[in-house]
């Protein structure tokens, strides 16, 4: 299993994204794998909006904006 945890989570509070996850696009990771830190991720944070960016390759985050709440 190939993932790169992003040592900074926390101190970049001015950007609207931020990268929870960079995984190598060599990779083993399933789907499912994936889906499930990205649910991880979204119970530890649930004032953020959890995904997976293509183009990042990554599991990234944004604050959740108003009335946009599950």
């Amino acid at each position: 299993m190939s993932i790169l945890l992003n040592p900074g989570i926390g101190q970049e509070l001015e950007m609207e994204k931020r990268i929870h996850v960079k995984i190598d696009k060599n990779s083993d990771l399933t789907l499912r794998e994936v889906l499930k830190k990205i649910e991880e991720i979204q119970a530890e944070h649930p004032e953020l909006d959890v995904f997976f960016d293509g183009d990042e390759y990554a599991i990234c985050s944004r604050p959740r904006k108003a009335g946009r709440d599950l």
